[in-house]
């Protein structure tokens, strides 16, 4: 099965995935997907082609966890990757679709700490029994790229536009007096502020500092 027929077949399938085939290996495909997506694709993959499940690996990126699940085709490898936030740490299994797949969940479990709703198997793999449920061995502490002497600054540059933090009320008083709410350091009126925002999201800045837009901070400290 070549690039072009699995790129149709999951586009198809699960138009939301972000399907790209690797120029430097003709024989490597990698898909993005959204958790919720996962096991339809896996479903797809099994009933309709000679998908041969290898293995699933996990990368510890600070504030995510991927999840990359390798599966063999008859003329290539697909990659299927998840991003779990780590704020959430918890994925569906795929041990119902494909039983070789539960030693492999239960070992990321206990390493990384992400939880598989519906696992078969509650008893540690590798850890002894009495291990601490809060401390897992391949995990980082939930932080991004920055350091800390620029956190705030770009979490108050993404949040109001301005690298200088101001109050909700100072923001109040500022229109009241007809200026406006943030000091026009980079983008004081709205409009301004909303391309200054759409250029963070699309350079992807936003993810690389960790930034959660709908809390306005960033997701550590």
């Amino acid at each position: 099965m070549t690039q072009d027929v699995v790129r149709r077949l999951l586009e198809q399938r699960l138009p939301t995935a972000r399907v790209t085939c690797s120029a430097a290996a003709v024989r490597r495909t990698w898909v993005e997907l959204d958790q919720g997506e996962l096991k339809e694709a896996i479903r797809v993959l099994r009933n309709e082609t000679r998908m041969r499940f290898m293995t699933i690996a996990a990368v510890d990126l600070g504030t995510d966890i991927d999840l990359l699940y390798h599966l063999s085709l008859e003329d290539g490898v697909v990659t299927l990757r998840v991003r779990i936030p780590k704020e959430a740490s918890r994925s569906e299994t795929i041990a119902d679709i494909v039983p070789a797949a539960e030693l492999v969940e239960k070992e990321i479990s206990e390493m990384f700490g992400i939880a598989f709703s519906g696992h078969p198997r509650s008893k540690n793999l590798l850890l002894p029994d009495e291990w601490p449920a809060g401390e897992r061995p391949l995990r980082k502490p939930r932080q991004g790229r920055l350091i800390p002497q620029a956190r705030i600054t770009a979490e108050n540059l993404i949040a109001t536009g301005s690298s200088i933090g101001v109050a909700r009320s100072s923001m109040m008083r500022r229109e009241k007096a007809g200026l406006p709410k943030v000091p026009s350091l980079v983008a004081a009126q709205e409009e301004h502020l909303q391309a200054f925002r759409e250029f963070v999201r699309r350079t992807g800045f936003d993810a690389r500092a960790g930034f959660d837009w709908a809390k306005g901070k960033l997701r550590y400290k």
